[in-house]
């Protein structure tokens, strides 16, 4: 009796041996850092965070079989969270430079820009060209290509004073600034600057031609950046970015 007992014993730990070996592994976790001030690339609708650069994310992983994770920070802090190992990637309206890509890995470029010049609405002021800029009372988001074209193009050429550039945490800051009369212009990506046209009494002033083209930025040498720039590269060849893109215009 003794020995049956010990029998079915035996039996009953190999079977949960073997169940627990059986049992579903967890995906490993792809760690996305965005920051949701660029409609229509990056955005929130209540709680829930949308647009082109969060469907990106979520295809490429969905194309890597690994869950995605989400985290909303502060424009400049997406390159600290990278360089801590915070994130893996940040795909947040980041344009390629010279600059960044000393210190981060970059995918395929996926979209282009310009700056342009945001004013309210009402606003009588005009700008002939770039250096008129250097006239007026400028926010921008702080750590962005607008806050260095300004820096580079004017600041250090003294055609703007230091003091007329007011650098702000998010891009709702600035542009409150400029309702409010603080600011004649903010400088932001033109992508961003024609959606937050249609929600705010704000209009496009003037525009720069910079050319300027998003990636998704990674940590420097990573094993998981060549995966992620393969799955970039067949969404671009499939056309699927380009949809993306697309559907986000209309």
């Amino acid at each position: 009796m003794k020995r049956s007992v010990l029998t079915v014993f035996v039996i009953l730990i190999a079977v949960m041996l073997i169940s627990g070996g059986c049992s579903k592994k967890e995906k490993p976790v792809l760690r996305v850092g965005t920051n949701p001030e660029y409609p229509p690339y990056s955005y929130k609708v209540g709680n829930q965070l949308a647009g082109i650069d969060i469907e990106i994310a979520n295809r490429i992983a969905e194309k890597l079989k690994m869950d995605i994770q989400i985290t909303e920070l502060p424009f400049d802090e997406l390159f600290t969270a990278l360089s801590v190992d915070k994130i893996d990637m940040a795909v947040s309206s980041v344009t390629i430079t010279k600059e960044r890509q000393k210190r981060f890995d970059f995918t395929a470029p996926y979209s282009i820009t310009d700056q342009v010049l945001l004013s309210r609405y009402d606003s009588k002021l005009e700008l002939i060209n770039p250096e008129d800029i250097g006239k007026y009372t400028v926010g921008s988001l702080r750590g962005t290509t607008g806050h260095f074209y300004l820096d580079g193009e004017l600041i250090d050429k003294d055609l703007m004073p230091k003091t007329k550039l007011k650098l702000y945490s998010t891009n709702l800051e600035a542009i409150g600034e400029l309702l409010k009369g603080k600011l004649d212009f903010v400088i932001i990506d033109e992508s961003a600057g024609h959606a937050y046209a249609k929600q705010e009494p704000v209009k496009i002033a003037f525009v720069i031609p910079t050319r300027e083209e998003y990636g998704i930025v990674m940590q420097k040498g990573k094993a998981l950046n060549d995966k992620i720039g393969k799955a970039m590269n067949e969404l671009l060849a499939s056309g699927e970015i380009a949809n993306i893109i697309q559907n986000h215009a209309r």
